[in-house]
């Protein structure tokens, strides 16, 4: 799955849109996340919090940067799956973690958070979210031709 140079645009105007008020959005994110009641290792409080946003902020501004050339971009985030998996994250934690970055985005965006924004950040957090789920558990949500066939035809068997 691609992202259109439009969407890639979006993309980065919503997040310089917030980098003025990103402690905000990273209250906010640790809010909603708390809501959920994520099994993934959350901080403590939002003091602690502050110190991980400089992080946040990083990753989130590298991601985006890698998001054109996915090779790069599933490099980079192999390479961050050490750091994520010591969160301890559940498959489900990535959908929540995804789903509450969106909500996020909505609340901080206001206005600015269009239809095409939206479509381009659930876009981009669904390349995320696939290629983090592929390092950290294995899963792929690509199908080999060749089992699917075979599935297929023992399908058709029945």
């Amino acid at each position: 799955m691609s992202i259109s140079p439009y969407q890639y645009q979006l993309l980065n105007q919503s997040f310089t849109t917030l980098k003025p008020n990103f402690h905000c959005f990273c209250v906010s994110f640790y809010n909603q996340l708390k809501q959920h009641k994520v099994t993934m290792a959350l901080p403590e409080s939002e003091r602690h919090m502050l110190s991980l946003e400089y992080r946040l902020h990083d990753f989130m501004q590298q991601c985006l940067m890698h998001l054109p050339r996915q090779q790069e971009l599933t490099r980079f985030l192999r390479h961050q799956s050490i750091l994520i998996a010591s969160l301890a994250p559940s498959v489900k934690d990535i959908s929540v973690f995804c789903n509450s970055l969106l909500e996020v985005l909505k609340l901080h965006l206001g206005a600015q958070f269009t239809l095409a924004v939206r479509n381009a950040w659930k876009r981009a957090l669904h390349v995320f979210a696939n290629i983090l789920k592929s390092e950290l558990f294995g899963i792929s949500n690509v199908v080999e031709l060749a089992r699917f066939r075979s599935q297929t035809r023992a399908r058709l068997r029945t």
